[in-house]
């Protein structure tokens, strides 16, 4: 018999006729939920459905989680590369201008006529004369 306070009846979530009860996490905690369709393989579906009746979840549960916990793992490492990722900015910035760490520092006479030496090119003194 249809119950008139439910869309379907009692026992169940469709007009198919009775299912299993729904284990959603997020139904329980009054959370607003939005309903979207995902396409994938159906080899994947089936290990999604397998995997959430192990956990003894419902699929979307399941995936809610497993996709919570995807989106915490690549947050976690942005801000474990921040200071990377700041520091290649800064870099490719350099770069870009012209300006290289180390450009400040002067170099004494000497140490200006090894490198020379070493890149096999005319000291500055000579290049000067």
């Amino acid at each position: 018999m249809l119950d008139m306070d439910r869309r379907y009846p009692a026992g169940t979530t469709s007009l198919a006729g009775p299912t299993t009860p729904r284990n959603t996490r997020c139904y329980r905690n009054g959370m607003a939920t939005e309903r979207f369709s995902i396409s994938m393989p159906a080899e994947v579906r089936d290990r999604i459905r397998e995997h959430a009746a192990d956990a003894g979840l419902d699929v979307s549960t399941f995936l809610t989680i497993a996709a919570q916990a995807q989106m915490d793992q690549q947050d976690r490492v942005k801000k474990i590369f921040k200071s990377f990722e700041e520091a290649r900015a800064e870099a490719e910035e350099q770069a870009g201008t012209g300006t290289w760490a180390g450009d400040e520092i002067e170099l004494t006479r000497e140490e200006r006529a090894e490198v020379d030496a070493i890149l096999g090119r005319p000291s500055h003194d000579e290049a000067a004369a």
